[in-house]
């Protein structure tokens, strides 16, 4: 049925996977669109006219001093993919269900291909290639290949009416969204550490503590890039990361039981994907108090029992006021280990702003000056005192700039930073 997810059986790795279809034509448009958003290439194999690009060029390497015809049949597919390790490439395999056979199904022919399909798991384990059985909802795996394939979850698409995190989240781990982005200068201790606590076997959930403005969210958009892009310790290699909107989750709530029916279902989508997905919560310490109602049961009172239970892979971010009162609940705290994420200095804050200037000057189409760099990093930290840096920096910056761009100016000088400055100093007082 369009809109539901399609169903996935996973083990221990997120390569050999069993995709559930009612509807094949829309569903496994679906499907490939959500492999192009992991950074993968889909390519379809069907038994009539073997394997074909989905959604891309008629070109690819994988296809260079093959007989595709030779490759229309499926034991003569396994063995290809088993042979020929690809780059980021998922194969969808249409139907194979009829070469596996039922669970009854016992003859030399499905004999071979389930053998194949066993060393084809084990293959994957270390590659960097994928394959989607695309079969329909109806079939059931014969028994001695369940635990080959991923138990029953769900791929997060963006088409279901229940899909909460897409509702109130949004998918850091997205090409879309990781091109849009500044890129991180600085930072990589953190990420590290942050890295570092995720992989814990106990209190695995980092909590940023810093003031607004030092780059936490930052720090969590590349985390993000690292996964993306598979630059991380094993365990993290294969997940993706939510942020969630504690502001959108209440939004429009306005009857009693209408927070807990959507934060229960939010937890529930999160317990089907927990091997593979991390939360990450801004303003962490609004929880305590998200949904809280007489009579009413919050978000926390909620959360905790998965957290203590490690079902609920989060990172948190909140400033030092945040973290006091967010530490008064010590059975939520305790599930947290605390990462400080302190501003950086003047030099690092002018090399941060330097490696950020080209997006803001092709946002703008002004050309900035290495002297404006310096004096709005300078300027904001003698003058704006309720801001941190490198954030009151780069919001000078890109005030100025776009001052600049509405004027038709081509050159943001340090001129222009000093009118900024004025500006917001005639606005504090």
């Amino acid at each position: 049925m369009k809109g539901q997810y399609p169903e996935v059986i996973n083990n221990h790795s997120f390569s050999l996977n069993i995709i559930k279809y009612n509807n094949p034509i829309e569903e496994i448009d679906e499907l490939a669109n959500f492999i192009i958003k992991q950074g993968y290439i889909p390519i379809v194999w069907r038994k009539a006219s073997g394997l074909m690009l989905k959604h891309l060029s008629n070109y690819f390497p994988l296809f260079d001093n093959i007989d595709i015809g030779y490759l229309n049949e499926p034991i003569e597919i396994i063995k290809f993919i088993i042979k020929r390790p690809q780059n980021r490439v998922a194969y969808i395999l249409e139907d194979f269900h009829h070469y596996i056979g039922e669970k009854e199904t016992l003859n030399e022919s499905v004999g071979e291909i389930r053998s194949l399909l066993k060393e084809l798991s084990r293959n994957l384990n270390d590659r960097n290639d994928k394959v989607y059985l695309f079969v329909p909802n109806f079939y059931e795996l014969p028994p001695e290949l369940i635990n080959f394939f991923y138990k029953s979850s769900k791929i997060l698409t963006k088409n279901t009416e229940n899909n909460y995190l897409y509702k109130y989240g949004q998918l850091l781990t997205d090409s879309d969204y990781l091109s849009r982005i500044k890129p991180l200068i600085g930072g990589d201790i953190l990420i590290q550490r942050m890295i570092q606590v995720l992989t814990q076997m106990e209190s695995n959930n980092p909590l940023l503590i810093g003031h607004p403005g030092v780059g936490k969210t930052a720090l969590v958009e590349g985390l993000a890039k690292m996964v993306f892009v598979k630059n991380v310790s094993f365990q993290l290699k294969d997940k993706i990361i939510y942020s969630l909107s504690l502001n959108r989750l209440i939004a429009g709530t306005k009857y009693r039981g209408d927070f807990e029916i959507r934060i229960e279902g939010l937890m529930e989508e999160v317990l089907q994907n927990k091997e593979k997905i991390i939360i990450f919560i801004d303003e962490i310490h609004t929880l305590l108090d998200a949904g809280a109602s007489e009579g009413a049961i919050g978000a926390a009172d909620i959360l905790k029992p998965l957290l203590a239970r490690g079902e609920f892979p989060c990172i948190g971010a909140t400033t030092f006021e945040g973290a006091e009162y967010f530490f008064k609940d010590s059975a939520l705290s305790r599930r947290f280990k605390k990462i400080i994420v302190n501003p950086p200095n003047i030099e690092e804050s002018i090399k941060i702003l330097r490696g950020i200037a080209p997006c803001f000057e092709k946002h703008h189409n002004i050309k900035i000056e290495d002297g404006a760099l310096e004096s709005a990093v300078i300027l904001s930290e003698k003058y704006i005192n309720k801001e941190c840096l490198p954030g009151k920096a780069i919001s000078i910056l890109d005030s100025a700039a776009a001052y600049c761009g509405m004027h038709g100016m081509k050159k943001l000088t340090t001129a222009d930073i000093r009118r900024e400055i004025n500006l917001n100093i005639a606005d504090i007082f």
